[in-house]
């Protein structure tokens, strides 16, 4: 049997050229469709008979009560931040809060370690977790030094409010 390798290919070449009928000829439900263009009057028509929403109010049927007067705001202004005792206090409440994040995970990690110690393994120290040391003793130790850290910053910010006339209450608040 003999091929025709050059016929087929060009049987083939025609079949993918020729355009399709179906992209010549609309679909009839497409031709059928009309375009409408939407005016305003059709718009508040729409609107009258609930078929439309918006989400802004229509400018005729907006009521603002009468204004009251209302004084102005009075801020302090300062002329550094270091003046200022609410930063004091927000700079207080984030120290503490490192504080007290840093000294639970101090007491856990002491706690874990005396009951390793007494035999107990549960719940023991995780060996599968991240530990700040190489021993869970050095990890302690570690610890230690973070909340020390956290306590210097605050001794620190406390003389900063004393250096700058800011009563110790105002970090306390």
């Amino acid at each position: 049997m003999r091929t025709y390798p050059f016929l087929l290919a060009a049987i083939l070449a025609l079949v993918i050229a020729s355009p399709s009928r179906a992209a010549q000829n609309p679909n009839p439900a497409q031709a059928a469709k009309t375009k409408k263009v939407w005016t305003d009057d059709d718009m508040d028509q729409l609107r009258a008979r609930g078929l439309i929403s918006t989400f802004s109010v229509a400018p005729e049927t907006t009521e603002e009560p009468p204004a009251a007067p209302t004084e102005p705001a009075t801020y302090t202004t300062y002329a550094s931040r270091f003046e200022d005792p609410e930063w004091y206090a927000q700079q207080a409440a984030d120290l503490q809060a490192e504080l007290d994040k840093r000294e639970a995970a101090l007491r856990e990690a002491q706690a874990n370690l005396a009951q390793a110690a007494e035999g107990i393994t549960q719940p023991g120290i995780a060996m599968d977790k991240k530990n700040p040391g190489v021993t869970p003793e050095a990890g302690i130790d570690a610890l230690q030094a973070q909340v020390l850290e956290v306590q210097n910053q605050l001794d620190e910010l406390s003389d900063l409010a004393r250096q700058n006339n800011i009563s110790p209450g105002a970090l306390r608040s």
